[in-house]
C-alpha cells in the first residue's frame, strides 16, 4: 500500500496540472466509478492520477439516497468526498480533459488539452482505466480504429473485470455496460482497479495468477505473526503451485515472502486507526465547510 497517504493533506479540490508526465495508472473521468478505481489503485502504491474535466453523470441526480450509510448526499459532496479519499491516498486529481488515447511501445500516451485550450503535452501510462460515463470517443484511435468506434456505447470489455482485448486497458462504470447506478459503479470501479493490480502483480513483480489476489483491508496489531502463522502461509502459497508451470524455486520464495510482508502491513495499531479516524472527521469537516447545504426546516415558507 501507499505511504504517501500517512502525511498527504485531506484535500477535495483538483488540481490545474498533473504533477508528472509518467504514471502507472491514468484513470479518464471522476465520477464514481473513477474515484473508487483510483483509491484502490493509489493505495497498492501505483503511481494515480485521475482526469476530470466536464459534468459527471451524478450530478444529474438531486441527490444520492440508495448509497448504505448515506440517507442523502448532494452530488457535489459526495464527489467531494471522494476526491478527497483519492488525494489522501496519494492518487492526484485534475482538471483535464482528455482528447485521446494512443498505444505506443508497450505503454499508453494520453493526450489532454493544455491550459490554454489547446492539445497539451501527453501523459505515459502504463494502465489506463477509461470511467467516463457518456462518451468513449478517446479510444477510437486505439487498434487503427478497430477497437472502438465514435459515438457507440458501451465499449466493448469483460463486465465482471473490465479488462479489454488492448492489453493495460480497462473500462469502469456504466460504460462497461453496468446498471448506471452511484452505488453499482463505485463498487465496479474497485472490482476493475483488483483486477488491474492483479495483472499488475502477474505481469511485473512475479506472482502468479492462483495467488495474485490482493486483499486491500486493515486488521488488528497481532492478527497475524507467529511460527504457526508464518508455516500456514508457506503452505497456502505451495498449494497453489501450479502443477503444468515450472516456477523457478527462488520466484517462489519471493512470492512467500511478499505475501507475509502484505499480510503484515495490514495490520494497524491502536494510534494509526486513531490517526485515519481523525484524518476522516477532517475530511468530512472539510466538506460541510465548504458547503453541504443545511436541510430547510418544513415550516420554511
Amino acid at each position: 500500500m501507499s505511504e504517501a497517504r500517512r502525511t498527504a493533506p485531506v484535500r477535495t479540490d483538483k488540481t490545474d496540472a498533473p504533477a508528472s508526465d509518467d504514471y502507472d495508472v491514468v484513470v479518464v473521468g471522476g465520477g464514481a466509478s473513477g474515484l473508487a478505481a483510483a483509491v484502490f489503485t493509489a493505495r497498492y502504491g501505483l503511481d494515480t492520477v485521475v482526469l476530470d474535466r466536464g459534468v459527471s453523470a451524478i450530478r444529474r441526480c438531486y441527490a444520492v439516497e440508495n448509497y448504505p450509510g448515506f440517507l442523502g448526499i448532494d452530488p457535489e459532496s459526495f464527489l467531494s468526498l471522494a476526491r478527497g479519499h483519492v488525494r489522501y491516498e496519494g492518487g492526484e486529481v485534475v482538471d483535464r480533459h482528455v482528447r485521446r488515447v494512443e498505444r505506443e511501445d508497450g505503454a499508453f500516451r494520453v493526450r489532454t488539452d493544455g491550459d490554454d485550450g489547446d492539445e497539451g503535452a501527453a501523459l505515459r501510462a502504463d494502465y489506463v482505466v477509461a470511467a467516463t460515463a457518456y462518451d468513449a470517443d478517446y479510444l477510437a484511435g486505439l487498434r487503427d480504429g478497430e477497437f472502438h468506434g465514435e459515438g457507440d456505447h458501451p465499449v466493448d470489455a469483460d463486465e465482471a473485470t473490465g479488462r479489454t482485448d488492448v492489453d493495460g486497458l480497462y473500462v469502469a462504470g456504466w460504460l462497461s455496460g453496468d446498471p448506471h447506478q452511484v452505488v453499482i459503479s463505485a463498487g465496479h470501479g474497485a472490482r476493475v482497479a483488483k483486477s488491474l493490480v492483479r495483472d499488475h502483480r502477474v505481469n511485473e513483480e512475479g506472482f502468479w495468477e492462483e495467488v495474485a489476489q490482493f486483499w486491500d483491508w486493515c486488521v488488528e496489531e497481532g492478527t497475524y505473526g507467529g511460527e504457526d502463522w508464518e508455516a500456514h502461509v508457506g503452505e497456502w502459497v505451495d498449494e497453489r503451485i501450479p502443477e503444468d508451470r515450472d516456477l523457478d524455486e527462488d520466484r517462489i520464495a519471493a512470492v512467500r515472502r511478499a505475501i507475509k510482508e502484505e499480510r503484515r502491513d495490514i495490520q494497524t495499531t491502536a494510534a494509526e486507526r486513531a490517526e485515519r479516524l481523525r484524518d476522516a472527521r477532517a475530511l468530512l469537516d472539510e466538506v460541510v465547510s465548504e458547503g453541504i447545504p443545511e436541510p430547510a426546516s418544513p415550516d420554511a415558507e
